[in-house]
Parts: structure tokens; sequence; C-alpha cells
């Protein structure tokens, strides 16, 4: 799929993977030359499927995989797609040192097959680290690197601009909203800053990590940005009716949300209490393995 005059979506619909949209991976072509907004996964399909759609717009020489962050569905893909093309893998310091803790870290029970991308994320080395206001070339065109801490803290987003395309990476979806975990890997109060300064570049079009293209990008940042902050207020109301723990709120946010996601879900309700904490709005302290949290006005 072909989203502008230079840019192309190299999605695959990828079977195990459990979310309602796969990851994208977008192409930046002129003159010859290609670089990779992301690798996606590792697995067969999703590699092969990436190669053949690049041989179809003329086998581009790909110069360079710019990886926007260091999660499985969006580096997992970088070792086998540099082997295959030669291309340097570029990624911010940030991501490369999380990038290298990720195999140690504590299984999800995603099986061989989280086996299998921890893995091929062991294999990856940065060749050339990202830092916010590098400009990469591709041809003709400028890919402007932006610092984007929210999700992940070395998170970049790349900034097309002759065409003035945003690569958003996780910090926009096509549809829905992103999940920000609490410090270290992720902060809230910087996201928010984060999609302040993305809504500044006056972007044309988004390309998203995952989902559709966005295609009123102002508007869509001004929704995630109003969002964050509804959500705020949805947590302190919850404190003030007694609920103490990030468990509790997240059920109350969040009654019917499926059980392999409530870790996820309590995570991004810590995310906003140390947004609060740090704004001295509310004390948290810690109680056995858990946070228990009270408003700072009571």
């Amino acid at each position: 799929m072909q989203a502008t005059e230079s840019v192309h979506v190299l999605r695959v619909n990828v079977k195990p993977y459990t979310g309602a949209y796969s990851p994208n991976v977008f192409a930046v072509v002129d003159s010859g030359q290609a670089v990779l907004i992301d690798a996606g996964f590792p697995n067969d399909d999703s590699v092969d499927s990436r190669l053949d759609y690049l041989k179809t717009i003329g086998g581009p020489r790909v110069e360079m995989i710019i990886v926007t962050h260091h999660h499985f569905d969006h580096a997992g893909g970088a070792n086998r797609l540099r082997e295959a093309t030669g291309a340097r893998i570029a990624m911010h310091p940030e991501e490369a040192r999380l990038l290298q803790q990720t195999p140690a870290r504590p299984p999800r029970d995603g099986g061989p097959q989280e086996q299998y991308m921890r893995q091929e994320v062991a294999k990856i080395t940065v060749d050339q680290p990202l830092a916010d206001g590098d400009v990469m070339r591709v041809g003709r065109l400028a890919l402007r690197i932006l610092h984007t801490p929210g999700p992940s803290a070395g998170h970049v987003c790349v900034f097309l601009e002759e065409e003035r395309v945003l690569f958003s990476g996780d910090n926009v979806l096509g549809l829905g909203t992103t999940a920000i975990p609490p410090p270290p890997d992720g902060d809230m109060a910087r996201y928010i800053e984060s999609l302040e300064r993305m809504k500044a570049l006056d972007a044309a079009l988004i390309c998203p990590g995952h989902g559709p293209l966005v295609h009123q990008p102002e508007r869509k940042i001004q929704e995630l940005i109003d969002h964050r902050h509804e959500r705020e207020e949805q947590v302190l109301a919850l404190l003030r009716e007694g609920k103490r723990t990030p468990t509790d709120m997240m059920r109350a946010i969040y009654p019917e949300l499926d059980p392999r996601l409530e870790r996820m879900a309590v995570g991004q309700v810590l995310s906003h209490l140390y947004k609060l904490r740090d704004e001295g709005r509310v004390t948290l302290r810690r109680e056995g393995e858990g946070v228990v949290c009270e408003p700072r006005d009571s």
C-alpha cells in the first residue's frame, strides 16, 4: 500500500498477534534508496512479505532501519531485515539499553512464540544511536528524529519534512489509545508533553505504529491529550471516593476488562498516579508488594 508519493505501508496480518492491529512497518523511498520505520515481528511471514513488497516497488536499497522503541512488535524483525538488506539499525540509546535488558526480564507467559522473540531481540545491535533533532537523508528527502518519551523512555517519532508525514510509533495509534507504563519505563507527564510537541508539527498525515493512517493529525492528538486529562480526573475522583490502590481503581475504570490485560491496565493507572504525585496532588506509599495512595488534600 502506498500512503504518499514517498511512503509505503508494509503491513502484514500477523496471526500470533493478539492485538486488534498488527504492527505497521513503513518504507520511505526516494532515488532508489529506502529507510524503514520499525521492523515488525521476526517470523518468516512478516519478514518475507515485507521484503517481497520492496521488490514490487523496484527493490530500493535499504540504507537504515529506524526503530521507534524496543518492544518486540517494533524491534523484533530488525536483525533479520538487516541480514537480508545490509541496512544499519538506528535507535535511541535509552531504547538500546532497554532492548539489551529484554531477554533477562520475566516472561509474560507467551510460550514458544515469546521465547523466539526474545532470542531474536538478543541478536540486535544498534549501528547508529539517535538523538533528538538528528536528520537522516533518503535520497532528496529529510527524516527528522524527535525524542518523544511516553510508552518508553527513549521512544522516538520520525517526521518526513517534505511531505509533513509523522511516523508516530506507539505514541499515536490509528484507533484507540496506547498504554503508558509507570516509571522508569514509561512516563505519563512526558507522554503528554510529547503529544503537545507532535501536535505543533502541523503534520498532514500520521503513520501510526498500529492501525490505519490518521488523516486529521491535530484533531487525533488533541483527543489523546484530552483523554489523558479526563482519565486523570477520574483517578482523582476515585481517590476521593475511597479507592486507595491502583488495582481497585483499575477495576472501577475497566469493569469488563479481559483478565489478560489487567496487569497493563494497573500500570496505566500507576502512571497517572506517579504524575499526580510529582505534581504534589497525591501521596504514594509502599505497602507489601503494592502501592497505596491518598489525595494530598485529605
